[in-house]
């Protein structure tokens, strides 16, 4: 397995701290500043046609709680993706100066070095849950990755994540590409370089930092 450390070195910055991740949280604010105002919106149209105001108030106050609870979740679900990079990589937004590095969190909380490769995931027959390995022939084992079973689809978006830090990292420290059977099987897993990781996202016009790389090198 590979070497582990123990929190995030200082000169690197876990993925919801990067300016890219920003759109998240200033979407998550005006998710929630939209919710309150289609709850208020709501109580008054049902007061207007009748109602008490305490349906009014009530209905109002379930679409902010509902509203609130789904957009939180939605960003805890990015504060958690186990990925941090240094002040060289993309992700950070400014020219790098050096090499950049990424690392990825594993289950234990440790840190470790994702290696040359991208990555995928494989059940743990031993531990049991998801570990984590690089996408070669041989799938050599970086480290226990999740508890759960089975890929879910927030396990799916992290990965995502990680193999597109991966490929930027490669791209910056001009590391060639992988051999094409390792591309194949990337794009089937992922359709990483075929499309924006945040095309899911409503109301969030970012785009895809591995597409705004390769233009400037145009």
């Amino acid at each position: 397995m590979a070497e582990r450390l123990q929190d995030v070195p200082l000169d690197m910055r876990r993925f919801i701290d990067t300016p890219v991740a920003k759109g998240f949280g200033a979407g998550y604010r005006t998710g929630l500043m939209a919710g309150a105002a289609i709850g208020a919106v709501m109580g008054l149209i049902l007061v207007a046609l009748g109602a008490s105001g305490t349906a009014g108030v009530a209905l109002g106050t379930l679409v902010v709680l509902v509203n609130g609870a789904v957009l939180t979740a939605r960003y805890r679900s990015h504060a958690s993706t186990p990925l941090a990079v240094n002040l060289n990589h993309p992700f950070m937004g400014d020219e790098p100066m050096g090499p950049a590095r990424v690392l990825v969190r594993m289950s234990d909380g440790s840190w470790v070095d994702p290696g040359s490769h991208r990555v995928r995931i494989a059940k743990d027959e031993l531990m049991g849950g998801l570990s984590l390995i690089q996408d070669t022939d041989e799938y050599p084992v970086i480290g226990h990755f999740h508890k759960a079973a089975d890929k879910t689809p927030l396990i799916a978006r992290h990965l995502a994540l990680i193999n597109q830090a991966i490929a930027l990292r490669d791209a910056v420290n001009e590391v060639p590409d992988p051999i094409d059977e390792a591309r194949e099987r990337e794009a089937l897993d992922s359709g990483l370089l075929a499309r924006s990781w945040l095309e899911d996202e409503e109301g969030i016009e970012v785009e895809s930092p591995l597409v705004s790389f390769f233009r400037q090198k145009e």
